[in-house]
C-alpha cells in the first residue's frame, strides 16, 4: 500500500510532468486548421488561428498564465480548433485548474472523436491525479494506440497500473517511457517506487514461504 505522502508526491508528479513537457510543440508543430475542400476560411478563423499561434507560443516559452487568454479567444473565434483546445488544457492544469482542464482536453477529444492522442494523455494525467486509475488505463492505451511512441503516454500508463498493482506492466512502461526521454521529470522516482515493491512482494513471498515450513 502506499503512504499518503507518496500518494501526494505522486499528484505532484502529474503537474511536474506537464510543466516540462513540449505540449505547446505539438500544437505548434501541426497548428494549421484541418484541411477544408472548397472551403473559405472566415475572418473569425484567421483571428482565433493568430489568437491560437500567440497563445501556443507562450505557452512553448513556460509563460502559461500569458497564454491562457490567447487560448480562450482562439476557442472563441473558431470552436472546433481542437488543438488550441488541447494547448489551454495544457495551461489550465499546469495553473493548477483540473476541472477547467479536464473539460477542454474532453473537448480536444470529441472534436477529434478520440483521433488526437495528446488530449487522452492529458485526461489521463488527471485521471491519474484524481486516483481513478482503472479509467486512467483505458484513456491512455487509446492514447497509445494512436501515438505508441509517446514518452508521456508510456509514463502515465505506469503509474495507472503501478497503483493498480501490476508491477510487470507498470516497469515496463515506464522504462519504455526512459528509453524515448530520459529527462523525463518523475519517471527514475516512479522506476524506484516500483522496484521497492517489487522487493516488498518478493520478501512478503519468501517469508510465507519460510513460515510453512516445517
Amino acid at each position: 500500500m502506499n503512504t499518503p505522502g507518496f500518494r501526494n508526491a505522486l499528484g505532484g508528479l502529474v503537474l511536474a510532468t506537464f510543466f516540462t513537457s513540449p505540449a505547446a510543440s505539438l500544437a505548434q508543430s501541426e497548428h494549421a486548421f484541418a484541411a477544408k475542400n472548397n472551403y473559405v476560411v472566415s475572418v473569425h478563423e484567421l483571428k482565433g488561428q493568430k489568437a491560437f499561434d500567440k497563445g501556443s507560443h507562450l505557452l512553448l516559452k513556460g509563460d502559461t498564465a500569458a497564454s491562457v487568454p490567447y487560448l480562450q479567444q482562439a476557442v472563441a473565434e473558431y470552436p472546433e480548433h481542437y488543438k488550441a483546445f488541447y494547448d489551454l488544457g495544457v495551461a489550465q492544469l499546469r495553473l493548477g485548474q483540473t476541472a477547467e482542464a479536464e473539460h477542454a482536453f474532453q473537448k480536444s477529444i470529441d472534436l477529434t472523436s478520440g483521433s488526437f492522442a495528446p488530449p487522452q494523455f492529458g485526461m489521463g494525467a488527471i485521471l491519474c491525479q484524481k486516483q481513478d486509475f482503472v479509467h486512467a488505463e483505458q484513456v491512455l492505451q487509446r492514447g497509445l494506440e494512436l501515438e505508441p511512441g509517446s514518452a508521456l503516454g508510456k509514463f502515465y500508463l505506469g503509474m495507472a497500473q503501478f497503483e493498480l498493482n501490476r508491477l510487470v506492466e507498470a516497469e515496463r512502461n515506464v522504462r519504455q517511457a526512459l528509453v524515448r526521454d530520459a529527462k523525463l521529470p518523475g519517471a527514475r522516482i516512479l522506476l524506484e517506487r516500483i522496484h521497492l515493491r517489487q522487493a516488498s512482494v518478493q520478501s512478503s513471498v519468501e517469508a510465507s514461504i519460510q513460515a510453512g515450513r516445517p
